[in-house]
């Protein structure tokens, strides 16, 4: 490479360093290289199709910028791939009514928590059915009534600590099983390095001799590429009678950006939710934690906290702890008062006091709307806005499930809810007029 055009190259590069993070500049843009500069055309050569694939996909608009700052504009970009990736095979079939023999395999870390065990996990209404068919995974791994298991919920329900728990009685029961659990972040960053240093069939056929995989938070794989190496090892340990157990934040009907031969194939097993706690079970949390850890704090905080703390698992046992840490920092006891400042510093109080009809009386004024429109079955653009704010909120400020909400509001099913929380959260994240909208509306709300 000559001087001049090592230096633009240079500039090329550097500008891209400084517009993406330090990972997203090592993975998809060190491993170029510069080929020629010639009438108007940069060719730059890449390691794989693959990674040509995810610059164009994902960087270009960065990429253009950085070539338009060393180069000037009007350049063409062309691209020389250095090894063309090769096709992964389908997966062996095995022969009916008999599964394929496993080779000896090295030894592996099931990447389990110790701590998340069924005993640790306090049966509600909200999680009875998930618990019971959790459960009996354990007992019976690779069953075909529950292959795959499928369990959704909202953050902070309980879904990555129920999965954990089966891997964990697995691993009891059946020593010699191989369970892994693993990320769906990992998974995608591991399958990436593969492809980048063409050790793509090594890392299909690690997962494919795995006995039980669990795969958290399965909404993170959306690349095409990665999604078709997930469908390879899914059909491969389906097929031999291998355990699936998979964690999502939403059903499987309001999946967006998966090929649909996925979503068929998720359907198949046992599909369960894992709802927000009602009073009662995070009353019952809160006793099993403070039994579990020895502590001691009046009953009437714990019914405060109970009360007053609804979100997620997590925050009632942040609330705890916070507590704990105080008392101890401050040599103080722990009462009423100091709870109440706790649980202020995590939870918007307010939201208790309200009602579901609070809430739909409050949007149709806010909209101009009667709210018997509300409950229609009218799809004029005005009310769907209005019932989906309404669900939006009911969820986000009462105790109320989904199924109840979807029920007192048109008489719609939860996943009419859940698709419309989710519309009104793409909504908030993307339009800000919109979001003044509702912080103004729920603003007033807490008046």
């Amino acid at each position: 490479m000559e001087t001049n055009e090592a230096g633009r190259w240079q500039i090329c590069l550097d500008e891209i360093r400084r517009q993406t993070p330090s990972q997203t500049f090592e993975t998809w843009f060190a491993p170029l290289q510069f080929v020629a500069f010639r009438n108007g055309t940069l060719t730059v050569s890449v390691p794989n199709r693959f990674v040509y694939e995810m610059i164009e996909e994902q960087h270009i608009g960065v990429f253009q910028q950085a070539i338009v700052k060393a180069y000037g504009p009007g350049i063409k970009l062309q691209y020389s791939i250095r090894a063309e990736q090769t096709q992964q095979p389908e997966p062996p079939q095995p022969k009916a009514g008999k599964a394929m023999a496993k080779p000896q395999q090295p030894p592996l870390d099931p990447q389990l928590n110790a701590c998340y065990t069924f005993e640790g996990f306090v049966e509600g209404v909200s999680n009875k059915l998930a618990r019971t068919v959790a459960l009996s995974i354990a007992e019976k791994p690779g069953q075909v009534t529950f292959n795959p298991f499928f369990l959704y919920g909202p953050s902070g329900v309980g879904k990555t600590h129920l999965a954990n728990a089966v891997g964990v009685r697995i691993r009891e029961l059946y020593p010699e099983k191989r369970v892994l659990f693993v990320s769906a972040h990992v998974f995608r960053t591991q399958y990436t390095d593969s492809v980048i240093r063409n050790t793509q069939n090594e890392f299909i056929h690690f997962y494919q001799s795995i006995d039980v995989l669990i795969i958290d938070d399965i909404q993170e794989i959306t690349t095409a590429r990665t999604q078709q190496a997930f469908f390879h090892i899914f059909n491969h340990l389906q097929q031999n009678g291998r355990q699936l157990i998979i964690t999502c934040d939403r059903p499987p009907v309001l999946f967006e950006g998966i090929e649909e031969r996925m979503l068929t194939r998720f359907k198949w097993g046992m599909v369960a939710e894992l709802e927000r706690p009602d009073t009662e079970l995070r009353k019952a949390i809160l006793h099993s934690k403070i039994r579990r850890d020895g502590l001691s704090i009046p009953e009437e905080v714990l019914q405060y906290i109970a009360q007053n703390v609804s979100d997620s698992v997590r925050d009632l046992e942040g609330v705890v702890n916070s507590l704990m840490a105080y008392s101890v920092v401050y040599n103080c006891e722990i009462d009423l008062p100091l709870t109440a400042r706790i649980v202020a510093r995590t939870v918007n109080l307010e939201k208790k006091e309200l009602t579901l009809d609070d809430i739909v009386q409050k949007v149709c004024s806010h909209y101009g709307i009667k709210q018997k429109e509300i409950h229609s079955k009218s799809r004029k653009a005005s009310i769907v806005l209005a019932r989906q704010v309404a669900m939006f909120l009911c969820r986000k400020y009462t105790d109320l499930p989904t199924s109840q909400i979807g029920q007192r509001i048109g008489r719609r099913d939860h996943s009419t809810v859940l698709h419309a929380c989710k519309q009104v959260e793409h909504r908030i994240s993307t339009d800000k007029a919109f979001r003044r909208e509702m912080e103004e509306l729920e603003a007033s709300l807490k008046k």
